[in-house]
């Protein structure tokens, strides 16, 4: 079963993503956080699939997920859906686990 985004605008970009201040990649707490803590493989992957080959910004990857507007479910970590099949996912934890 999936779910539609319903979370505040910090699930998305929390404080302070924008500053470049590190975080940590391996339970990144924002979906801008989790889209730069995707590995080479999955970002050249998704690339190639979903954005035909051009290299798009974390704010087009953004806008994509915003669109898709899909999660699996709203417990931690949330497998946030990048593409409508879900091949292309970013999960997010919460701040407090």
């Amino acid at each position: 079963m999936a779910f539609q985004l319903g979370f505040s605008p910090e699930f998305f970009i929390a404080p302070h993503d924008l500053d470049g201040v590190e975080f940590d990649k391996e339970r990144p707490i924002s979906v801008y956080q989790a889209i730069r803590s995707m590995s080479d493989e999955d970002w050249n992957s998704m690339v190639e699939e979903l954005f035909d080959g051009y290299e798009p910004s974390v704010d087009q990857v953004m806008a994509k997920i915003t669109e898709t507007n899909t999660c699996r479910d709203y417990r931690s970590p949330v497998k946030v859906y990048i593409d409508d099949e879900g091949d292309y996912s970013v999960d997010v934890y919460d701040s407090c686990d």
